[in-house]
């Protein structure tokens, strides 16, 4: 790596170079005059460097697995009896009344007019102007220019470095482990259910007969109305609500501690001599002539056209419309609810809870710890001889 790089930097500036020399023969100068004293040449060199390598190592290790075992447990389970009882309420009844009212308003009519209107109008022409301005002229020169270049050369210099070795210690590791536990618990919860209550309604039936009667000296048989009034009874389902006793069961987990055996792995460094060239440049300040360019101002006369505008006041003929308020009257009907009061028995029913108990089984995972074999991939540094050029300056 370090030879390649002083193998680029060398190329840069020989590269950088190049424009300086093509200008130098452009004016009939001599390129050795630009070119640097001292051209380097290669040579190959053997180097020896570590390089990484991963290997695939076996190593066994402990882990936790879970197993599942069937337990049993007891809950209670609440039945609902139903009580039925009668009870007497009083509820308003709204009937509505359709009434009357003259009620005035106002309307607005549109009365239209014509009207003078003068406005201002802005009449576009062009006119004509001269002025001057600034243009900026090129003119070349010849100006003497130095710069510095920097020259390459080649040093040995002695150095250490850090080197890390693995080594691995077996290291006591505690950690903790939650195991699951079962609680028992007691709450409430609100039960809705729907109850049947009979009420009663008021309904009208015919209970009319067929009678024959002479309509214009003939025998017709007519139907003979009889409307009566019965009580019906008709059953709504509605909506109750009551708190119930309940107990249940929590899974909880209460923590362990625990310990096992841990491979650590550490790096141990240690100091190696080694040596390393460097390339070292030397500045040189050289000159050449290069041609400049500087602008001139000058004065130049032009014309350009400028649009303007001049007002004229003109007329014309608009309609306004003007609104003009005239009352009415309209009657307007509206409806009137009247209360009035009724009397109705219905009927509650009422849930009691029965307990009853049962038993059932559910499964419970189970740690415990169990020894496997594991690849894990190690990085170990091998050393390898590789070959590279060098430049030397004669």
């Amino acid at each position: 790596m370090t030879n390649a790089k002083l193998i680029g930097r060398s190329l840069v500036v020989i590269l950088s170079l190049s424009p300086i020399l093509a200008l130098a023969e452009e004016r009939g100068q001599p390129a050795a005059d630009c070119a640097p004293s001292c051209q380097p040449q290669c040579k190959t060199v053997e180097r020896t460097i570590m390089v990484p390598e991963w290997a695939t190592e076996k190593r066994t290790v402990q882990c936790t697995e879970n197993r599942t075992e069937q337990r049993e447990r007891k809950f209670t389970v609440y039945k609902q009896v139903p009580e039925t009882t009668t009870h007497t309420r009083e509820y308003t009844v709204y009937d509505r009344e359709t009434r009357s009212k003259d009620v005035n308003y106002m309307v607005c009519k549109p009365v239209w007019k014509d009207l003078e209107k003068t406005y201002t109008v802005n009449v576009p022409y062009c006119e004509t102007r001269t002025a001057t301005r600034t243009v900026q002229k090129p003119v070349w020169k010849d100006v003497e220019k130095t710069y510095t270049v920097n020259v390459p050369h080649t040093e040995t210099r002695n150095a250490t470095r850090t080197v890390c070795k693995p080594v691995y210690k077996d290291v006591e590791k505690t950690y903790t482990v939650n195991v699951p536990y079962t609680e028992k618990r007691q709450g409430t919860r609100t039960v809705w259910k729907c109850v049947p209550v009979t009420k009663t309604r008021t309904v009208c039936v015919d209970e009319g007969q067929w009678e024959e009667r002479e309509v214009n000296c003939c025998k017709q048989k007519c139907w003979v109305p009889n409307i009566v009034e019965k009580q019906e009874e008709y059953t709504v389902y509605e909506k109750q609500c009551s708190e119930e006793p309940y107990e249940y069961e929590v899974n909880l987990c209460k923590p362990e501690t625990r310990s096992c055996t841990v491979k650590v792995c550490e790096y141990v460094s240690e100091e190696q001599p080694y040596e390393y060239q460097v390339t070292v440049c030397k500045p040189e300040t050289r000159s050449c002539t290069v041609k400049v360019c500087e602008y001139v101002p000058e004065q130049q006369s032009y014309e350009y056209q400028v649009q303007l505008c001049r007002q004229e006041t003109r007329t014309c003929t608009v309609k306004v419309c003007e609104t003009v308020q005239e009352q009415k009257t309209k009657t307007v009907n509206y409806t009137v609810c009247v209360p009035r009061q009724v009397t109705q028995e219905y009927q509650v029913t009422t849930c009691k809870c029965v307990p009853e108990e049962r038993v059932e089984t559910y499964s419970v995972c189970v740690p415990h710890t169990v020894e496997k074999e594991i690849e894990v991939q190690v990085c170990k540094m091998v050393p390898k001889t590789i070959t590279c050029q060098v430049p030397v300056c004669n």
